[in-house]
């Protein structure tokens, strides 16, 4: 099919696609705009193995509208392979290999490239909610320009919570279309600030006992956060609305227990000597890698490994316009408790806290509130609970929950909003030693199972945070939404679309019955221009030339032209002084323009003129 269409367009030929799509609505989904439909290469068969820069998306409303789609290839790798060779005691050890993990694939980091440059079964296409269009339901579209119509993929996208549904439409490219439509929803800046003239992330980054300092920036019109290292997350800017845009961020953490800093986001980095605990400076057990730094005009990624003794607990950071993705892959050997909260600054103070349980809220004010606590089974596996912070500086929203086989794991939600925290399980490892509004998600033990499969039995345990900045306006209700859409992300399904062949052409016929030439004079022409093609013409260029009898090539524009109709042109031409013979023939050029893009051709025969000389 492919072969097909390609010698239809070598022969100035366009094809139309015939798609039938399920839904029922006729416009984009609404309210999930800022929600992705995220597809792995498995599920697009049709499009395996088209290079991925070539891959591009359009959605409908009555014409072709092309939308940013982004490519992410994975690949299933031995884990061993994410450090540098060599002996890293005492946790990666030597060169043995561990276990395999399927993940990005990026040629900067020691994940490399994938295998397959192609796109493949494993690789992800992501386009955003917003970007789809109307379903086409039974009519008969032409392709859009600079794309291979045989190749083209409807994705079918469905809201389960409204019910709503819209449509994309993925080509493989003949031209030079780009990928990102020409937009850039998500700006990541990845800076390694100890890296200097030639040295490169994969090279010569610090993989054992070394921190890595970074100035490191995310940035949507929603938001901006910024990292100084592994685990290490330093301000928060909210831009949604009519938020102030100031900076709420005190760190986020990462933290074994809430009674000490044996293990914190500060430990996981590297940064043994600067956290709060003066007995931890002597130690060196430190292994850390980078598995993907992706910047994409969708979402970007920052994906990375490294807890001491767990060296393959990963981090995994994907970013939208205006919401983050954090999840935490937990992979080490039995444990006690273990917590990932945000801890705001004094600049927060004045934000209402709320959560699932006290939708009431209570301020954010540095002094210690008494609210209800979540239960174990508001986070159990597969089961979201929410809190948020909201006021003048913005709102967000996070949205956390857990996938997991432990059975009954003992799991809860986190809050402490005090300016001098002196309990001890209220123990600050950095920052600024205050806790303001700090919430998120708390492995409560006693004893969590082992997750490392290179520990033999293991569990899996996955911790997921989803994190929605808005403006200040956000309370109950939007958390209560923002929960609903983590519980039940965009549907969707793609299938091949059936294409059916057309053409572009016209026939100009010559309507002067007993029109004349004379050398070196102008000749008025009638024309009718008739489109006898199976394409609806948008605009269109007739020229007529004449080697022997015109001065030059005469050119006349003309607008859109149904199948099957016709349009009457006046056209003027100047004669040569030197014609030859009694008559004058005329060639006939074309170039229309259609939805399947611009065709050219010329019209078999053109027409005669007679040439009347003076006697």
């Amino acid at each position: 099919m492919k072969t097909f269409a390609r010698t239809l367009a070598g022969l100035g030929l366009a094809a139309a696609i015939t798609i039938g799509v399920a839904g029922n609505a006729n416009a984009a989904i609404a309210d999930r705009g800022g929600d992705a439909v995220v597809l792995k290469g498995a599920d697009l068969s049709d499009l395996v193995g088209t290079e991925p820069g070539k891959i591009v998306g359009f959605a409908w409303d009555g014409k072709w509208q092309q939308i940013p789609v982004q490519v992410d290839e994975r690949h299933t790798v031995d884990v061993r392979q994410l450090y540098p060779e060599g002996n890293f005691p005492p946790y990666v050890g030597d060169n043995t290999p561990d276990f395999d993990l399927e993940v990005y694939a990026d040629p900067k980091t020691l994940s490399g490239a994938d295998q397959d440059a192609t796109f493949d079964a494993d690789d992800e296409l992501t386009f955003m909610g917003g970007d789809a269009g109307a379903p086409i339901n039974g009519s008969s579209v032409t392709a859009p320009a600079g794309v291979d119509p045989a190749s083209a993929v409807s994705v079918a996208v469905n809201d389960p919570i409204s019910g709503e549904g819209g449509a994309v439409y993925l080509f493989e490219a003949t031209g030079d279309l780009d990928p990102s439509a020409g937009k850039d929803y998500v700006d990541y800046e990845f800076k390694l600030t100890n890296l200097t003239g030639t040295q490169t992330l994969k090279d010569d980054y610090g993989y054992f006992s070394q921190f890595n300092p970074e100035d490191s920036t995310v940035k949507t019109d929603d938001y901006e956060l910024h990292s100084i290292d592994r685990w290490m997350e330093d301000e928060m800017k909210i831009t949604m609305g009519n938020s102030t845009g100031v900076d709420i961020l005190d760190r986020e953490v990462a933290q074994a227990t809430k009674t000490g800093c044996g293990r914190s986001e500060y430990t996981f980095s590297g940064r043994w000597t600067q956290d709060t605990s003066p007995g931890n400076d002597g130690n060196t057990d430190t292994e850390g890698t980078y598995v993907a730094v992706i910047d994409g005009p969708v979402r970007a990624i920052r994906s990375y490994m490294g807890a001491n003794s767990g060296p393959y607990v990963q981090r995994e950071h994907v970013y939208y316009q205006d919401h983050e993705q954090n999840t935490i892959f937990l992979r080490v050997h039995p444990m006690l408790d273990l917590y990932s909260w945000t801890d705001y600054s004094p600049a927060a103070i004045g934000m209402t806290y709320r959560d699932l349980k006290n939708t009431g809220g209570v301020p954010v004010d540095g002094n210690p509130d008494t609210i209800t606590p979540a239960g174990t089974a508001d986070v159990a596996n597969g089961a979201y609970a929410w809190q948020q912070l909201s006021g003048p500086q913005g709102s967000v929203s996070t949205v956390v929950g857990s996938d997991t086989d432990i059975p009954n794991p003992n799991f809860g939600t986190y809050y402490l909003d005090d300016s001098t925290p002196t309990a001890s399980n209220e123990v600050q490892c950095g920052g600024d030693g205050q806790s303001i509004g700090a919430s998120g998600f708390g492995i409560l033990g006693p004893v969590t199972p082992n997750t490392d499969p290179r520990l033999g039995v293991h569990n899996d345990l996955t911790v997921k945070r989803t994190r929605y900045f808005g403006p200040p306006s956000d309370g109950t209700a939007q958390a209560e939404n923002y929960t609903e859409r983590v519980l039940k992300p965009l549907a969707a399904s793609a299938a091949a679309s059936p294409i059916s062949s057309g053409r572009a052409r016209i026939k100009v016929k010559l309507l002067n019955k007993k029109v004349k030439a004379r050398p070196g004079k102008q000749v008025r022409l009638k024309l009718k221009v008739v489109n006898n093609g199976t394409l609806a013409i948008q605009k269109g260029t007739v020229c007529l030339t004449s080697k022997r009898g015109l001065a030059k090539k005469t050119c006349k524009k003309f607008g859109k032209l149904a199948i099957g109709k016709g349009r009457t042109l006046k056209v003027k031409a100047k004669v040569k002084k030197r014609v030859k013979g009694k008559r004058l023939h005329l060639n006939v050029g074309y170039t229309v323009r259609t939805e399947a893009g611009t065709a050219s051709g010329g019209q078999r025969g053109g027409f005669n003129i007679r040439v009347r000389r003076k006697k």
